[in-house]
């Protein structure tokens, strides 16, 4: 029997990634032009032609501008989602800053679509081994599971060490579930694969390979993009430290996405947990 995968989006625009935060800061978001929608639309067509439902993690900072395109997520039967409001890392913020962010968007996305906002994705995957305490308030905010840890290393995000497959947690304030990012061990590291920019730079058969191999141990991969990576014709933005990463070889995400999509069996990380049995 074919292992079914998690396929996830974070639904953040090109002027809000964190390479920019020091050139497009939060405060002037609004005098950019908007392409979040029009890219996030072209992703939910391949979608339904694939047959293939996911998890969209979506910034509440983009929800309350354009409640419109949620609607079209959650109508086109995929799972709705937190990305936290405005995408600054958790290590940047006080647990009071990030709980009125956490409830803020669970309300705001939930007062759209009717249905209750279970999953939590932090910018860059920035809870780490200083910001456990962010899983604490996840829980009391209502959220029953996490997608935000990265098991490897890397200067601003991941925990080493960290369990790899989807697991229940203890906080201090009771259970959680984390649906850890995909890595597979290699010569005793975790590598990295299946997200972002980690699905653009490897190599497309290496990105397949590693998906067939954790699926042969019955584990899921997690496949996740950004809408701004199916649109290489944004607007560029001045920052030589972001360049290389940002903007490399965004050309390639929709067909590669394309070819994963027919090769593996994909659902939302809520109907995956529900399978194995870690959510009610």
């Amino acid at each position: 029997m074919a292992v079914t995968n998690a396929f996830s989006v974070d639904v953040e625009d090109y002027f809000q990634v964190r390479s920019f935060e020091s050139v497009v800061p939060y405060s002037s978001w609004s005098s950019y032009e908007p392409r979040v929608g029009r890219s996030t639309r072209r992703l939910l067509d391949l979608l339904a032609a694939r047959g293939v439902r996911g998890t969209f993690f979506v910034l509440g900072w983009n929800a309350r501008r354009d409640p419109g395109l949620v609607k079209d997520i959650s109508r086109a039967g995929h799972e709705i989602a937190s990305h936290g409001w405005s995408h600054k890392p958790v290590y940047r913020m006080s647990p009071e800053d990030f709980r009125a962010e956490a409830t803020e968007t669970k309300a705001v996305l939930e007062d759209i679509t009717g249905s209750p906002v279970l999953g939590f994705r932090a910018s860059n995957y920035s809870i780490v081994s200083s910001t456990l305490w962010a899983l604490d308030i996840l829980v009391e905010t209502g959220h029953l599971y996490d997608s935000s840890i990265f098991p490897i290393r890397r200067r601003a995000y991941g925990i080493p060490g960290e369990q790899v497959d989807p697991h229940e947690r203890q906080t201090g304030k009771g259970a959680l579930v984390e649906f850890p990012m995909s890595t597979y061990r290699l010569a005793g590291q975790n590598l990295p694969f299946g997200s972002g920019a980690y699905l653009r730079l490897l190599p497309s058969d290496l990105t397949a390979l590693l998906v067939r191999r954790l699926n042969s141990k019955a584990r899921p991969a997690v496949v996740s993009v950004h809408p701004w990576e199916l649109d290489p014709d944004q607007p560029r933005i001045r920052s030589w430290i972001a360049r290389p990463n940002h903007y490399a070889f965004l050309g390639r995400t929709l067909p590669r996405l394309d070819s994963l999509l027919r090769q593996f069996k994909f659902e939302s990380m809520a109907a995956l947990l529900r399978q194995a049995g870690l959510l009610r």
